[in-house]
């Protein structure tokens, strides 16, 4: 199978590259600002499979594909002109991108424009969770994001500390939840992995291994998103898991962690924040609670079940 996609959501692209044996050709998108997003290596490294592209029309002469996986109205009508079969995957929930931004936008009237522009282009639309499509209301099936454990290496928890991972966590606090990170952390050893420009305690990863590293050796992970405008879950979530990290949240209705047993959950900031002191002081308890994570994503994230619903996505396709 080979894919045409966009170089958005790198670990995910990274992820399908790594558990599925696609051909990946990746678009190069070109920034407002003239440069281009190229593949960072800092986020993932290159998979073998996956070859670069400054263009649509260039992967198009290089090669022959067997479909395109676009993640936005951009991506389709980029490749409007591309004959092949079509997916729109669906990462986040318009309500959210409605706060995040500010906008005015008719909510009603930009999900019409999407419904017609994927009747246009005939796309199958996949979602990574329920609440997303819930969300959205576009029909669709949902294809919940799995990790391979095997990629991830044991949980020390040394560092008495908190980690949390994401990009402008300040800049999109109102769904990811900004205040309860700080009030949670006020005091507390943190660090922030990610895109947070002027935010004390974050910064990149140097590469893959250095995220990996920060998994196992910060004792509690962190996950502050809000519903409904996001999942109890993410991708580094699910990764804090895969390591045996045990994991505080705000309460989420869609969280795989349950109070007590993967980790700890509260329904206010303040709650939270005392159960995290808790739990800081409690290193054997913490690698109790991170096992039974690991065992849960084990359970409710399989890989194989991913594996198998994008294999029989592509045979649709053919």
């Amino acid at each position: 199978m080979r894919v045409l996609t966009f170089n958005s959501h790198q670990p995910y692209l990274h992820l399908l590259a790594t558990v599925l044996p696609w051909q990946l050709g990746v678009i190069i998108p070109r920034l407002s600002s003239g440069t281009e997003k190229s593949w960072d290596p800092r986020i993932r490294p290159q998979p073998e499979n996956v070859r670069l592209y400054s263009s649509v029309a260039a992967a198009i002469r290089d090669r022959k594909w067997d479909g395109v996986l676009a993640h936005n109205a951009d991506d389709l009508m980029d490749c409007r002109d591309a004959p092949l079969p079509k997916v729109f995957l669906v990462h986040g929930t318009i309500s959210g991108r409605i706060v995040q931004d500010r906008s005015t936008v008719s909510r009603a009237e930009y999900v019409g424009k999407l419904r017609i522009l994927l009747e246009v282009y005939r796309c199958r639309v996949i979602y990574i969770s329920e609440l997303k499509r819930k969300d959205w209301g576009i029909p669709g099936r949902v294809l919940r994001t799995a990790i391979d454990p095997a990629m991830y290496g044991g949980y020390r928890g040394s560092i008495p500390g908190v980690l949390q991972v994401g990009n402008h966590l300040r800049e999109r606090g109102a769904i990811l939840g900004w205040q309860i990170h700080s009030t949670v952390c006020q005091g507390i050893p943190a660090l922030v992995l990610g895109q947070n420009r002027d935010l004390p305690g974050s910064r990149c990863a140097t590469d893959w291994d250095d995220l990996k590293e920060q998994y196992r050796d910060y004792r509690v992970y962190l996950h502050t998103a809000i519903h409904p405008y996001e999942d109890g879950f993410n991708l580094a979530l699910l990764e804090a898991m895969a390591t045996g990290m045990p994991v505080a949240t705000i309460q989420n209705p869609s969280s795989p962690i349950e109070d007590g047993v993967e980790g700890v959950v509260g329904s206010t900031a303040e709650e939270l924040r005392e159960k995290v002191l808790w739990l800081l002081d409690r290193p054997e308890e913490a690698r109790r609670r991170g096992q039974a994570a690991r065992l849960k994503l084990q359970k409710e994230f399989p890989l194989s079940a991913f594996q198998s619903a994008w294999e029989s996505l592509a045979a649709e396709l053919a």
